[in-house]
């Protein structure tokens, strides 16, 4: 019982301090958003002397946010709908099926998350130009080339996953359907992917925050009109203006989460039984 009182002390204590850690620097962004430009002084307030909410107006009438909103959206809606059918379709047939060059498509996916982004940058962007060149389409600068260096990115990972899960559903599920009449395309739709949408929801979330929150290749592969909210946000925090409007750039910070949050809340229960069934069987 003692034993029992203690674990249960010990990981209250933990929680607890994981939870501040997590939360104080949250409460630090919202306090500063909250603070209006002329209290500003040497001395940080834990608590605004006059707390307003204009800074959330200002940044929008100040910045471009809404575009690098909308471009943010297209860019990390166009790589997930495209991402997920692709990695879903390939890890199902590396999983299933042996065919010749199987391991080596496994291995030169897996090696490519041994290597910084960065490593990619100027071959990408060379290859960009290439293409450019050749087919006469816009590829630096436009959305859609964006996509084509974030898909690069998010598939080999989410292959990787999926395909690892798939090994662990036993082909009789599908042999049984089969037995019944259902071709095997449906019997995978009905009877593999329902049991894994956890998988499928978890590779989403990864796919999603790395191409909402991506600088590297986003800073290079786009124009004034195209730059992504990560990029305007770099770009606030950059301005040469004296003194720096901290209010403004904790809250433009504070919107550019928003979406991330609110989309992961709305997984989350999926999230975790994809993380909790993956670490059961392995």
């Amino acid at each position: 019982m003692k034993d029992k009182l203690g674990f249960r002390i010990i990981r209250a204590v933990v929680l607890g301090a994981l939870s501040l850690f997590v939360i104080f620097p949250l409460y630090i962004a919202f306090v500063t958003a909250a603070t209006p430009f002329e209290d500003f002084s040497n001395t940080f307030r834990w608590v605004p002397e006059h707390p307003n909410l204009s800074a959330f107006v200002d940044v929008w009438s100040e910045t471009p946010l809404a575009k690098y909103f909308l471009n943010s959206i297209i860019v990390t809606v166009a790589t997930v709908a495209i991402a997920i059918p692709v990695a879903i379709a390939a890890a199902y047939g590396v999983s299933r099926y042996r065919f010749p060059g199987r391991k080596a498509f496994m291995a030169v996916i897996l090696s490519t998350q041994m290597f910084p982004g960065i490593f990619f940058l100027i071959p990408l962007f060379l290859l960009a130009v290439k293409v450019q060149n050749v087919v006469g389409v816009q590829v630096v600068g436009s959305r859609w080339g964006l996509v084509l260096v974030y898909l690069s990115f998010a598939l080999p990972l989410c292959i990787w996953v999926l395909a690892g899960y798939f090994n662990s559903i036993p082909k009789d599920v599908e042999e049984a359907g089969m037995i019944d009449g259902l071709s095997n395309v449906v019997a995978f739709a009905r009877l593999v992917l329902p049991s894994n949408l956890g998988a499928v929801v978890a590779v989403a979330v990864f796919a999603t925050v790395m191409s909402w929150s991506e600088v590297l290749f986003a800073s290079v592969l786009t124009t004034n009109e195209t730059q992504t909210l990560a990029i305007g946000l770099s770009a606030i925090v950059a301005q040469p203006t004296s003194p720096v409007h901290w209010n403004n750039i904790m809250a433009a910070s504070i919107l550019a989460s928003l979406p991330i949050v609110i989309a992961f809340s709305l997984v989350q229960k999926r999230f975790v039984q994809g993380l909790s069934s993956g670490a059961v069987k392995g």
